[in-house]
């Protein structure tokens, strides 16, 4: 007792107090880095028992909105030409240009896996995406569905054959996908880092069996178990197909998380910071509909972050000579930390080459939550209200 009166006497409550909660902060960031994040980088999806048999058939399902010439002459080609030998595209065109619709068609005769149904739609009647996977999951004919999206590519041939391991093991089944930003500069790279740690913030989760977030490009689930749920939930929007329909649906028993280098997907992005912003606010309308449990993981080390810096600062003019070596020295710790795991999280999650300059949004990234966060989206998730 008379050593902590001591230290009391000497360093105040308050420089005690500010000690405390500065290694209180570290301990929650150490927790993240450490221990959270770093499962990502350990999980091995080979561990995990098969449940089905090996080659499972899969159908990969694409809602295309409109005249993607793109798509047509590039995107759809490359999904068509994966290395594997029992899987089908099911593409479902809404729209009515029957020249579009035709040279979709005119590619069955070079890739005979691939299926087509068409719907209709106009200004008056508004056909959401569930409706349209709704008509692709009805014409596929395995029982596996692995859903994509224009504006997305697979990084390797192997996709599809990698991603079916996913099948052997569980019912629902996510992979990683990374934003497809070209452009160099500070903001660019700042929302690549900004994607970057949201999807770690998911994998973390998912590799732990609570998932509640997969790329919309890169997620699948059995027809039994779509079935068994009578399809999609929040009808009312226009998005949720993958993140608020899988929460209904994934528990750990039935999850398997594929993390390849040739199970990424490569999702387009706005190269703007505004449109992306726009982009970034429109995905997060879901977030309103989250159990507390997920939002709350992503609040504690975005706040904890924040104040371990903030607490760091203040030490590091207030407490004496000896303390604050001791506050540099952990905050030094932490940011090894930080780099070590960053590296290896973003390797399993496909952006190894960004890893390095990690830091950037390690210290801002809390402003650029906030950013995104401070308004809503202009355009509406809703189909109808």
């Amino acid at each position: 007792m008379q050593f902590f009166d001591n230290i009391i006497l000497h360093y105040g409550w308050q420089g005690i107090a500010l000690l405390g909660a500065f290694f209180t902060l570290f301990a929650v960031q150490f927790y993240y880095y450490a221990i959270a994040y770093n499962r990502i980088y350990n999980f091995r999806l080979v561990r995990t028992l098969k449940k089905r048999c090996s080659d499972p058939g899969i159908s990969v399902i694409i809602a295309l909105r409109g005249e993607n010439e793109y798509f047509l002459s590039h995107e759809l080609p490359t999904i068509l030409s994966q290395e594997y030998d029992y899987y089908e595209v099911v593409v479902v065109y809404i729209g009515g240009d029957a020249d579009f619709y035709g040279e979709l068609q005119r590619m069955r005769e070079t890739y005979p896996h691939l299926r087509l149904t068409k719907m209709g739609g106009n200004e008056r009647i508004y056909i959401t995406t569930k409706q349209a996977l709704n008509v692709g999951i009805k014409s596929a004919q395995y029982d596996n569905f692995l859903f994509t999206m224009p504006g997305s590519l697979p990084r390797s041939e192997q996709w599809v054959k990698v991603m079916s391991r996913g099948f052997e093991r569980g019912m629902v089944v996510v992979g990683p996908s990374v934003p497809a930003i070209e452009e160099a500069g500070f903001r660019p790279t700042l929302m690549r880092l900004t994607e970057l740690h949201r999807s770690r913030n998911a994998f973390a989760q998912a590799v732990s069996g609570k998932f509640y977030w997969a790329p919309r490009s890169n997620f699948g689930f059995t027809r039994k178990l779509y079935n068994s749920t009578r399809g999609f939930d929040h009808l009312n929007l226009d998005l949720g197909e993958n993140d608020l329909y899988m929460q209904a649906i994934a528990n750990p028993r039935r999850t398997a998380v594929v993390l390849s280098p040739h199970a990424v997907t490569v999702e387009e992005r706005p190269s703007e910071w505004r449109d992306w912003l726009e982009v970034t606010r429109y995905n997060d309308t879901t977030l309103a509909y989250y159990p507390t449990r997920y939002k709350t993981f992503r609040n504690w080390e975005r706040y904890s972050r924040l104040l371990f810096f903030l607490v760091a600062l203040v030490a590091l003019v207030v407490l004496p000579t000896e303390l604050k070596i001791g506050v540099m020295v952990t905050t030094i710790v932490r940011y090894l930390i930080v780099v070590w795991s960053s590296r290896r999280t973003a390797h399993k999650l496909g952006e190894n080459n960004i890893a390095w300059r990690y830091w950037i949004y390690d210290l801002i990234g809390p402003v650029v939550d906030l950013i995104i966060e401070r308004r809503p989206s202009r355009e509406t998730a809703s189909a109808w209200r």
